[in-house]
Order: C-alpha cells, then sequence, then structure tokens
C-alpha cells in the first residue's frame, strides 16, 4: 500500500519536473556563444523552406523565385553600340548622299522644263506648223531617207527623229541631229555644235528643196506627195511651153518631144525669139525625175529642174537667183 503511493506521487511530480528544468536550461542557451547556437539555427533553417530577401537584388530574388519589393526598379537594358561615323575626306568635307536611281533626278526635270521655256514663242508655232513626216530625196529619187521633224526641244533646236541605216546612202544625214524653222519658211537642219547644215526652202504643197554646191539638189516632201512624185506623165508634158520670168511674159518657146535624145531623156527644140540667157544654156533634152522636170544642156552642166506648182504650171528649183517658170502655151 505504502508502495503504491509513492507511484502515484512520482507520477504527479515528474511533468512538473520537466517543464522547470526547460524553463531553467533557455537562459543557459541564451548565454552560449555564438558558434554554440549555429548547430542549433542551422538545424531550424533546414526544416523550414526559403524565404527570398525583401531587399536583395534582382538575380537573387530570380534564384529565390520571389519578386522583391515594389518600390525597386528593375536593371536598365544596355544601349546598342554606337555605329562609327565615316571619316571625312581630307578638306572637310564628306561623301554625298547617293541619288535613288530609280526616282526621277527633280534638278534635271526642272532644267529640261526651263529649256523648253526658253524657246521662243513665235519659233515654237511655227515649228509647230511645219513639223511632221516627210522623206527626203535626192533629185534622181534613188536615195530616200524618211524622218520626223517633232516639236519638242533638243540641244541645239528641235529633235529630229531618223533611221541612220536607212538614210546612209545621203551622206550629209551623218552630221545631223536637230533642226529649226526659219522666219523665211525654211527648215534648216543643224549638226551637234547647232551649225547648218542644209537649208530646204518652202516649194509647193508643203514640200521642200535644197540645193548643196558639189552635191546636187535634195527634196524634202509629205510621205503623200512622195508616193505621187512618180505620178508625171510623159504624155501631159509633150507639146509647147513657154519659159518665162514672170507669168504672161514668156522670154522663150520651147516644144517637149516624145523621141528619145542622144544624151538620154527625150529631145526639146527652142522656139525663136529666146532669151539670150536660155541660149547661151542651151537645153537639149528633158526628161522626168522625181516627180520634177528636168532640161539638160548640151555642154554637161547642171540641168534646169521645175517643180509643179498648186495652180498647174511649173516652177525652176530650188528658187535661187531670177525666177524662171515653165508655162503651158
Amino acid at each position: 500500500m505504502r508502495r503504491l503511493r509513492l507511484v502515484c506521487a512520482v507520477a504527479l511530480i515528474a511533468p512538473a519536473l520537466a517543464q522547470t528544468s526547460a524553463l531553467a536550461q533557455a537562459p543557459a542557451l541564451a548565454q552560449l556563444p555564438a558558434f554554440a547556437q549555429a548547430p542549433a539555427a542551422a538545424a531550424e533553417q533546414a526544416q523550414s523552406p526559403a524565404r527570398p530577401e525583401i531587399f536583395a537584388p534582382p538575380d537573387r530574388l530570380a534564384q529565390a523565385g520571389g519578386t522583391g519589393s515594389t518600390s525597386q526598379k528593375p536593371a536598365a537594358k544596355p544601349q546598342a553600340p554606337a555605329k562609327p561615323q565615316t571619316p571625312a575626306k581630307p578638306g572637310g568635307k564628306s561623301d554625298p548622299a547617293k541619288a535613288d536611281p530609280a526616282k526621277a533626278d527633280p534638278a534635271k526635270a526642272d532644267a529640261a522644263k526651263a529649256d523648253a521655256a526658253k524657246v521662243d514663242p513665235a519659233l515654237r508655232a511655227q515649228a509647230e506648223q511645219a513639223a511632221g513626216a516627210f522623206v527626203l530625196s535626192s533629185a534622181d529619187d534613188q536615195r530616200k531617207c524618211p524622218l520626223t521633224l517633232k516639236t519638242e526641244s533638243a540641244s541645239n533646236g528641235f529633235v529630229l527623229v531618223f533611221d541612220a541605216g536607212a538614210c546612209a546612202g545621203i551622206g550629209f544625214m551623218q552630221q545631223v541631229v536637230a533642226w529649226t524653222p526659219d522666219s523665211s519658211g525654211a527648215i534648216r537642219l543643224l549638226n551637234a555644235q547647232g551649225r547648218l547644215v542644209v537649208e530646204f526652202g518652202q516649194a509647193t504643197a508643203g514640200n521642200y528643196e535644197a540645193l548643196r554646191e558639189g552635191d546636187g539638189v535634195y527634196f524634202l516632201a509629205s510621205p503623200a506627195a512622195s508616193a505621187d512624185a512618180t505620178a508625171v506623165r510623159v504624155e501631159e508634158m509633150l507639146g509647147d511651153w513657154d519659159l518665162a520670168r514672170v507669168a504672161g511674159t514668156p522670154i522663150c518657146h520651147v516644144v517637149l518631144l516624145e523621141e528619145a535624145a542622144a544624151n538620154g531623156g527625150r529631145k526639146l527644140q527652142l522656139g525663136t525669139p529666146c532669151d539670150s540667157a536660155i541660149t547661151q544654156f542651151g537645153p537639149v533634152s528633158w526628161s522626168i525625175e522625181g516627180g520634177n522636170v528636168l532640161m539638160a544642156s548640151g555642154s554637161g552642166g547642171t540641168p534646169l529642174r521645175f517643180a509643179r506648182q498648186e495652180d498647174g504650171g511649173w516652177a525652176k528649183v530650188p528658187e535661187r537667183g531670177r525666177p524662171l517658170l515653165l508655162l503651158r502655151q
């Protein structure tokens, strides 16, 4: 009985003694040195999950998986390195910017407009009246050169278009690059320096003629007139004609015959009286070339050439020196 009571007393006293022992040990642990407390702190930290530091740098926040304080600004991105500048050329001038080849140069366009604006309005009006398609041909109609006179301004006049290969038979066309009208109504063909190569004077029905010394006569006619140039028939030219300086005042009577002449062409007879200038020239034959009537001299000189006029008569071309008409009697 006494033993039972002792056991019960021990059971009641043991918890109180354990609590008292723990309370007594706490101050003692607090007084232990830091190296003695480290194992306990390390053990406690190992049992709890890691938490990020509030003011830790961004890299440490990322490692910890946290975001940190809202007052902490993210690190600025590094700036791209500056492009090196092209060194200036000696003299302090840098290379000018290259023009875009796909875009038209406004300066050139303005210059072209300025050149067009410099053309005298009266000259441009004459060019517009004379411009068009023509056929340049030799006196015998064996050499031809189709060309077009345009109204666009060129460096020394107006634009002239022709096929150099097709015009190779007419030598002077190798020099021609532009054209311009003349105040007299003539058409002037110019070279690259703006100098005159050949001048065509007005004839009839919008056609032109030119005489080049040592090269002969050339004609500039519309394509329609050139196509009809050979329409002159021998039959319509046979018979009696008068040569005159002015209409109504004949200076010589001439008969065009159908019989072939010894020097080519057909025979021609002069009547009497006849002007001395005609007898000195001494025409002995006539022919049709390029739509014109030619009178050839027995001495072999340059033949007289007559072009058809709008009134049906014929006039010597080119119109240089004294005029000479061939009129039906």
